[in-house]
């Protein structure tokens, strides 16, 4: 049993890790806090794990965990924007491969600007979206509502920050 559950972990890790990182990432735009926030969410998982208990969807879970985690953080103290950090260090921006187009660059700093004034859900639910690529279905399972509310969020909050860039 137990191999079994540390395989599912172990494979758990290296499938999502990385996703679960660029979560964190875009919630408090820390790249040493995400790091902390993904291995305090994996440690989390393996102890839930170790006490017998089943999880249906791990990566769902970790999702969970996860943005339990963030929203604590936020509660204990406050955030940063993003551009006082970006100004600290540009290095701090996340990049999926090496050699992206300065354009890509741009027009995503212009969509994670646009988002910092969006309502924090709006936020949330256009990360595990669009940056996440998960899926209605995964993100209610996350957040803990159905899939239609998060179809109908993910829509307001497109709308509105497709309002943001019209003004």
């Amino acid at each position: 049993m137990t191999d079994e559950i540390q395989q599912q972990f172990l494979s758990a890790y290296e499938n999502y890790s990385e996703a679960i990182y660029r979560h964190c990432f875009f919630r408090v735009y820390s790249k040493t806090r995400a790091e902390e926030l993904v291995q305090e969410t994996f440690m989390r998982v393996w102890q839930y794990l170790m006490q017998g208990k089943k999880v249906e969807n791990l990566r769902a879970f970790l999702y969970r965990v996860a943005n339990n985690l963030i929203i604590d953080e936020s509660r204990k103290k406050k955030e940063e924007s993003l551009e006082v950090l970006m100004e600290k260090s540009p290095a701090f921006e996340p990049s999926y491969e090496g050699n992206k187009s300065i354009e890509k660059k741009v027009l995503f700093n212009e969509v994670v600007d646009g988002m910092k004034d969006l309502p924090p859900d709006y936020k949330e639910i256009l990360v595990l979206r669009y940056v996440n690529d998960l899926d209605p279905k995964e993100i209610a399972k996350i957040l803990d509502t159905n899939a239609n509310n998060v179809s109908v969020k993910i829509n307001r909050a497109v709308k509105a920050l497709k309002v943001k860039f019209k003004n």
